[in-house]
């Protein structure tokens, strides 16, 4: 039998030598689906104790990677073959525009044949080089390790985000590679992950204190520059200290506890009525680890008054660049930034002392317009926010909700309203990030149950996004490493979001929405997974209480209102709007 490990002495393989970089970081785990072009690369893991999460689908493996580093706030690892990495460029994407350090590796055609139709080749490189931070093919195999060194670097650094590295196939299967650096030669710490955090200029310090010394309304957004600049407990503390209140916008991860009384919820027109004070009331509105984009309407009317002084920190200057529309302009790490500022004394000494309150206060009484959604049964489905809300309240202090669909996914914000009075507390809330990628929902619960496993992970979809994720079956993976997520389908029999939005703008007409009227719970039963089906709230309620007992996978199916959320509204609205215009 042979052996393709067994080497010269002091020889390595490609395969090892990646396997030993990625160890030498305190890699643990990757995400893959197994192909021969890799097996160097599976033999190295092996060896060095590096566990490999088989997949059946690259896209799959992709997402799981970049869950894992969403919520964990460190870079993960996904390889895929040639043909593989065409496969996982939507999870490229999905981590490209949430800011998620993931380290993307895929083999590569022979170099030996290069630009001559070798099997699989393709300029991987370039293809996905515009939602990378660093894109680049190895080119010589001795040099693997320092490639991934320095992809990891670039990766981990503020802002956060994916980086590709392709290696020719050859150059993992060589067995020629010098184990180590020649005696005398300059060495780099394989083992460096340092983040750089730049302190803010003093100046600009004195200028943003200065402001918010005069502020009687200021309101705080919190970008995903604070969760990866793992500065949410600071700005609860500071906006604890000075009664201001903290908003969020439509993103990957709520950047500061949902529960926190200073906490007001989606800056959003439609979705959360008391973001519009900020349109409406704020005079300065400090922008943190967050872009003038999509979900904030580029920093313009009605969203951002532009009478309010708008201050934006970015830990790089090429961040503040896409904020233009900014009045003050800060470079400076997120975290660092806070801390210098809750040194500043008397900073929110202005500040009206009914501010918070009737910001409170008008989410409130948006709540109470659903009262009725969440207090009384329907004869018939489930109402999509009901379903939301009795899995939040199910939820505790250790647990962690994962969003995932169209409609569902925009009924949850409302039920989050709701629940933030309850005076509840979870561990934490992820989604799908700006790209708004459906169908990551399976393989993002069951990343984040992976790296919580004392927690209790429960994801939220809906049928049509539940179709669309890749796998032999949403849940194969849970299913073959055992991992206790809890998957819960709103089944409404239509691609919600899309079909309101056919029937509001033309006159009723519905065109490729529907979906084929079937119940899934049977299916995932069949695949090994514990099933439940909830036709009102209190099944709801019962079928969350006998999944927490499971040490398996647990799915739990509910037949939903095709309710149209109030962001769908919205949509129409900007949609109808641009056809006029």
């Amino acid at each position: 039998m042979i052996d393709l490990s067994k080497t010269a002495p002091g020889k390595i393989t490609g395969g090892h030598m990646l396997a030993r970089a990625l160890r030498d970081k305190g890699v643990d785990r990757v995400f893959s689906l197994c192909g021969g072009f890799i097996n160097p690369i599976y033999m190295g893991c092996l060896d060095y104790d590096i566990e490999v999460v088989g997949t059946r689908n690259e896209m799959e493996a992709g997402f799981l990677a970049t869950a894992m580093a969403r919520c964990t706030r460190k870079p993960s690892v996904c390889i895929a073959e040639p043909s593989g990495f065409t496969n996982y460029v939507s999870a490229v994407a999905e981590a490209y525009y949430g800011g998620d350090p993931v380290i993307f590796i895929s083999a590569s055609a022979n170099s030996n044949n290069f630009d001559n139709k070798g099997f699989k080749e393709m300029p991987q490189a370039e293809v996905v080089r515009c939602m990378t931070k660093y894109s680049i093919e190895v080119n010589d195999p001795q040099r693997i390790g320092w490639f991934l060194d320095k992809a990891w670097d670039i990766a981990t650094q503020h802002p956060a985000g994916p980086v590709q590295l392709c290696i020719p196939t050859n150059f993992l299967f060589t067995k020629q590679l010098e184990a180590e650096a020649p005696a005398g030669a300059r060495r780099y710490d394989p083992t460096r992950n340092k983040i750089h955090r730049p302190t803010p200029n003093p100046v600009d310090l004195a200028e943003v204190a200065s402001l918010l010394r005069q502020a009687k309304s200021p309101a705080i957004i919190a970008g995903p520059g604070v969760w990866y600049g793992e500065a949410d407990r600071d700005l609860a503390d500071l906006c604890d200290q000075w009664n201001l209140p903290v908003f969020v916008p439509l993103t990957h991860s709520k950047s500061i506890d949902q529960s926190h009384r200073c906490a007001a919820g989606l800056i959003d027109y439609h979705q959360n009525h008391c973001s519009r004070m900020v349109g409406e009331e704020a005079d300065v509105v400090l922008m943190l680890g967050a872009q003038l984009d999509f979900p904030l309407n580029f920093g313009e009317a009605p969203l951002i008054n532009p009478n309010s002084t708008l201050i934006t920190v970015n830990a790089t200057a090429r961040e503040l660049s896409n904020n233009a529309l900014s009045d003050v302009r800060v470079c400076s790490d997120v975290k660092m930034f806070i801390q210098a500022l809750r040194e500043v004394p008397d900073l929110g000494a202005n500040v009206a002392p009914d501010w918070l309150d009737r910001i409170r206060s008008r989410r409130q009484a948006q709540v109470a317009e659903f009262q009725e959604v969440l207090t009384v049964d329907t004869a018939n489905n489930v109402h999509p926010m009901r379903l939301c809300y009795e899995v939040l309240m199910s939820l505790g202090e250790n647990d962690i909700c994962v969003i995932d669909g169209g409609d569902i996914a925009a009924w949850f914000e409302s039920a989050i309203n709701a629940w933030s009075f309850s005076g509840r507390k979870i561990k934490g809330i992820f989604a799908p990030g700006p790209w708004e990628q459906m169908g990551t929902g399976p393989a993002f619960a069951t990343a984040i149950q992976m790296a919580n496993p004392d927690s209790r992970v429960v994801l939220i979809t809906g049928d049509g996004s539940f179709g669309l994720a890749p796998g032999f079956t949403p849940m194969e993976t849970a299913v073959d490493n055992q991992i206790p997520v809890t998957i819960v389908v709103a089944n409404n029999h239509q691609w919600g979001m899309i079909q309101n939005q056919q029937k509001a703008m033309w006159a009723g007409k519905v065109v490729a929405t529907s979906l084929r009227k079937m119940e899934y719970h049977p299916i995932m039963a069949a695949a090994g997974v514990f099933s439940q089906k909830a036709t009102d709230a209190q099944g709801i309620v019962d079928a969350l209480a006998a999944a927490r007992g499971q040490s398996m996978p647990a799915f739990i199916e509910v037949f939903t209102e095709a309710a149209s959320s109030p962001i769908t509204q919205g949509l129409v609205e900007m949609r109808m709007r641009t056809a006029i215009e």
